[in-house]
């Protein structure tokens, strides 16, 4: 989770989204994380509001990474400028993309890491992505940080 942030917020300072995944695997109904990608991506800013791209080679080499590693995607985090929630491409493109997956937004380029109140979370069902209301907290527990 510190990576994550970390990573969200050194983008942020300039200005940009960026987006992680975390791959693992399931025990029961829990999905273990096990490791932390940020796939090489194109950040945008237009007109329109801000954008992040990964592009097919990407998210190919991404794929055969998490076939030889027995892993999967359960997880998104990326950022916004302002406001989290998911948007129209947000819903459209994601990188997760197995039920249950989870889609984690973080507000104002992650000023606030995980501490903020106003991140939002969505669950990937049969009908598309669901809103949680759950704090990050009550879905998200954390058996080990990865330090040694």
């Amino acid at each position: 989770m510190r990576a994550t942030e970390k990573a969200i917020q050194l983008a942020g300072r300039d200005g940009y989204e960026l987006f992680v995944v975390w791959s693992g695997t399931r025990d029961g109904e829990a999905f273990i994380v096990m490791e932390v990608h940020i796939p090489a991506q194109m950040s945008y800013k237009t007109d329109a509001g801000l954008c992040v791209r990964v592009d097919g080679e990407e998210l190919h080499r991404l794929n055969v990474w998490l076939y030889k590693a027995q892993q999967f995607v359960g997880v998104q985090v990326h950022s916004h400028p302002a406001d989290a929630y998911h948007s129209e491409t947000d819903d459209t493109y994601p990188i997760a993309t197995l039920e249950g997956s989870l889609s984690i937004v973080l507000p104002f380029f992650g000023r606030d890491g995980w501490g903020s109140s106003d991140i939002a979370m969505y669950r990937l069902g049969l009908e598309g992505w669901v809103e949680l209301t759950e704090d990050v907290s009550d879905v998200i527990e954390v058996l080990s940080d990865g330090a040694s």
